[in-house]
C-alpha cells in the first residue's frame, strides 16, 4: 500500500518553490543548511532537527500562520515517526 499522506519535506518544498519562484526570497536567505536542504530534496521522510531553522525559513518565505502551523505539525509527526 502506498502512503499518500503528505510529509513535512514534501509540503516544505512546495512552499519553498512558490517563494523562490515568486522572488520572495533566495536560498541563502532561508538559513537552511545545504545538508538539510539536500536531505529534504531526496528523502521525503527527512525533518530538520531544529524548529528554529524551520521557523526562520517560514518567516523568510512569508508563510501565513496557518501554513507555519501545518508545517510545524508535520515536522513533529515526522520526528515522532523517526524516533519511534
Amino acid at each position: 500500500m502506498i502512503d499518500d499522506k503528505l510529509k513535512f519535506a514534501q509540503l516544505f518544498m512546495r512552499k519553498y518553490d512558490r517563494a523562490i519562484g515568486s522572488g520572495v526570497c533566495s536560498f541563502s536567505q532561508t538559513g537552511i543548511g545545504a545538508m538539510n536542504f539536500t536531505n529534504m530534496c531526496v528523502n521525503s521522510d527527512f525533518v530538520p532537527d531544529s524548529d528554529e531553522v524551520i521557523l526562520k525559513a517560514c518567516r523568510v518565505m512569508r508563510l501565513t500562520e496557518e501554513e507555519i502551523a501545518e508545517l510545524m505539525a508535520l515536522a513533529a509527526e515526522g520526528r515522532e515517526e523517526r524516533d519511534a
